[in-house]
């Protein structure tokens, strides 16, 4: 059995990294990644005024403009993994693409097996890229083995060992 956490993440211990889904022009303004920019659910990038932040501006636990990778907070850290070309462009990245985006962030989780990498989902149970949570839940499976460290909220591990049962029986 997976190990699994509640569905939102309001904090971070330091040894804890948020993964969201992003965009690759490094918008993060709503959803999970919206979350890691300004720790308040919802659409509301225009109340920060999101737009006119530089890049390179930190959030709370990522980076204006940086579509990939590990970021760098104002109050802890954060990995983006593209699931979209640019905010508001659903289905803009295949499957495929995506696979490769979260094997790339699997290689990550390995390089630092210190961390806990906890992979946001929805709580509305709407995602922004337009793929479903059982869509997603597929390509983190075939990305590869899942690090012990990549831990998932409780709706995707409910799904992962869902599947797991599903292949065995």
């Amino acid at each position: 059995m997976r190990t699994t956490y509640g569905e939102c993440i309001s904090e971070l211990k330091p040894n804890e990294v948020m993964v969201f889904g992003a965009n690759l022009s490094g918008f993060h303004g709503a959803g999970s990644a919206g979350f890691a920019s300004f720790g308040v659910p919802g659409n509301r990038w225009r109340e920060f005024d999101y737009a006119n932040k530089p890049k390179g501006w930190k959030g709370k636990w990522n980076v204006k403009g940086q579509g990939e990778g590990l970021q760098e907070g104002t109050e802890g850290k954060s990995y983006a993994l593209p699931t979209v070309w640019k905010a508001g462009q659903k289905r803009s990245l295949s499957r495929e693409e995506i696979v490769g985006n979260i094997r790339r962030m699997y290689a990550c989780a390995k390089a630092h097996p210190q961390w806990r990498f906890l992979v946001a989902g929805s709580t509305s149970g709407r995602l922004l890229c337009g793929y479903s949570h059982e869509e997603l839940c597929a390509m983190y499976r075939v990305a590869g083995p899942i690090p012990d460290n990549v831990v998932f909220s409780v709706s995707y591990t409910d799904m992962i060992e869902k599947e797991n049962r599903d292949e065995v029986g």
